[in-house]
């Protein structure tokens, strides 16, 4: 393949030759390479076609046509994220003990985090000064309280569901689905990219990787979140457990633990101070996302 020019671009060299323009990436891992190679085993649908693969002072890479970005990529990214999940998915067994030591593991966490919050808040409380870190734990004390009563909630109701049906879906997830990583042809045929981290998992997991980061942001009203969420089940309906998981691990109150022992260590009062309100507005969001899914479910079992 002869080579006209080279361009690098982040960790990618985009490559324009006489027979076309190509992007050559590097892995980081063997993993990497094998997630790859797992999805064009399994013929998943929407996966870039990889043309070549060499490894070359120990580092392994691989070869893909230069794909534009997706013109409007919500569009249509939910719909395809299903059709990537239902061609790889399988039911599996699992076991009450299984079950219930993941429930326990859960629930083990849940409490440590809510005596951590407890206890740190009164700490807060007997002093003459707070700083605005401490501040702003003590003032949204209640909210995270509330999303952990709610984690709890969908866990326990996830437990007995379990109990009686004791069957998992998984299938070949993306394992860092985004806009970015939604590429098309010139003649508008779609293709996912970048998924070195692919892996078997429950299909929500791609899901949940998704709305953590689209949602960690300024305080919004998150329509476009809940149309995608529906978009996306009229082509994979998540089942009942799948969908209280789900709830359960996107809420996940353990970042304002982390944050707070994470302040307590470097004492960066103002860097510390934002990082806590945009993971309060992140829990505000998914807050409203959750709801208002749940909302227009109801609506639609209503009318059918």
């Amino acid at each position: 393949m002869a080579m006209k020019t080279v361009q690098k671009e982040k960790n990618v060299k985009k490559w324009k030759t006489i027979k076309g323009t190509y992007a050559l990436k590097r892995m980081k891992s063997l993993a990497h390479w094998q997630a790859i190679d797992q999805a064009h085993r399994l013929r998943i649908p929407l996966a870039i076609p990889i043309y070549e693969t060499k490894k070359r002072d120990g580092q392994w890479y691989y070869i893909m046509p230069w794909l534009k970005e997706k013109t409007n990529p919500a569009a249509s990214f939910f719909h395809d994220l299903a059709r990537w999940h239902k061609h790889s998915l399988k039911e599996i067994q699992t076991t009450e003990t299984e079950i219930e030591r993941y429930y326990e593991e859960r629930k083990l966490s849940l409490e440590n985090a809510k005596k951590t919050l407890t206890h740190y808040i009164e700490t807060c409380e007997k002093q003459w000064y707070m700083s605005p870190f401490q501040l702003q734990c003590c003032t949204h004390f209640l909210d995270v309280m509330r999303a952990i009563a709610f984690s709890e909630h969908t866990l326990n109701e996830w437990r007995e569901r379990m109990r009686e049906k004791k069957t998992v879906r998984i299938c070949y997830i993306h394992g860092r689905p985004s806009f970015q990583h939604y590429v098309e042809r010139d003649d508008g045929t779609s293709y996912f990219i970048s998924f070195e981290q692919a892996r078997w998992a429950p299909p929500f997991h791609d899901l949940l990787l998704f709305f953590r980061q689209y949602l960690h942001t300024y305080p919004m009203i998150c329509d476009d979140a809940v149309h995608w969420l529906s978009q996306y089940e009229q082509t994979l309906a998540l089942e009942e457990d799948e969908r209280l998981l789900f709830f359960h691990l996107l809420v996940d109150p353990h970042r304002f633990v982390h944050l707070i022992h994470q302040y307590e260590q470097q004492r960066h009062h103002r860097q510390m101070t934002a990082t806590w309100q945009r993971a309060y507005w992140q829990m505000k969001n998914i807050e409203y996302v959750i709801g208002k899914w749940e909302e227009k479910k109801e609506t639609n079992q209503i009318q059918s």
